[in-house]
């Protein structure tokens, strides 16, 4: 565990300034981590985060916790959790409680912090969209799936949502604007709607259409290619069909010529 602790510090440089920075908090107040064995973190954390989960930060101001033995098990790495994680502390610190963060752009925002916009997540949105199986934006706005497939979904979809509106809001600063007006009014859905001009709710409907058309025609050539592949095989099976009808009629006018009989039959 000495290692662990080891690799926090030598990490803590780096990571706390350019998180604090992204979300525009100049003064972080100190932030308590704790690192867990496994055994330890899983009795402790059950009920409390999901299954599939390393770590968590306690909204708004932490501490963060994470099962070190999960984390070094896994492929996403110390540097990307903690950035994570930290990101959910320092926006919680800039906001604050009552700020009415919709928890698809809090996590969104962790994720674009930690560099997590990977094949994994682009995969999950093509793969939700394909089965049909995507959660309404707004629907993760207050809490998300705790299995794993869905809640993997969630998560890309929320990346995708703060991706959005990072370009949509470019020249204001991106979706930090968001976060300076929601410090400045003291509500997010307030500060939405003076930067992009609709409300969360709205923005909510029209990203998810956009999203499934988007991706969408993934599960109309999905269904053409099963129906051409449905139809390839009776074809086959048809061929196949026939081809041995006609195989046993050879062989069986082969014999009857070889016993004398006219084709079709034994009797005249």
């Amino acid at each position: 565990m000495e290692a662990s602790v080891d690799a926090v510090a030598a990490l803590w440089p780096t990571v706390s300034p350019s998180i604090a920075a992204g979300v525009g908090l100049e003064h972080p107040a100190p932030v308590e981590i704790v690192l867990l064995r496994g055994r330890t973190f899983r009795p402790w954390a059950r009920g409390l985060i999901p299954e599939w989960g390393v770590g968590f930060a306690n909204w708004p101001t932490g501490p963060i916790v994470l099962d070190m033995d999960a984390v070094l098990r896994g492929d996403q790495g110390l540097s990307r959790i903690l950035r994570h994680e930290l990101s959910h502390v320092y926006l919680g610190q800039r906001v604050g409680a009552r700020a009415g963060l919709p928890r698809w752009f809090v996590e969104g925002v962790a994720q674009a912090q930690s560099g997590e916009w990977r094949w994994h997540e682009r995969f999950a949105l093509l793969r939700g969209a394909s089965a049909g199986s995507l959660p309404a934006l707004e629907r993760i706005g207050k809490a998300f799936p705790e299995g794993g497939a869905a809640a993997a979904r969630a998560y890309a979809l929320s990346l995708a949502a703060v991706l959005e509106l990072q370009d949509r809001l470019r020249a204001q600063g991106g979706w930090k604007a968001l976060i300076d007006g929601t410090v400045r009014c003291g509500r997010f859905d307030q500060a939405f709607l003076e930067l992009t001009g609709q409300t969360v709710h709205r923005f909510a409907l029209d990203f998810d259409a956009r999203i499934q058309g988007r991706y969408g025609w993934i599960a109309a050539l999905s269904q053409v290619a099963s129906i051409f592949t449905l139809m390839t095989l009776l074809f086959l099976v048809g061929a196949a069909r026939s081809y041995w009808r006609k195989r046993r009629r050879l062989a069986q006018m082969e014999e009857e010529e070889g016993q004398g009989l006219p084709p079709g039959g034994g009797v005249l």
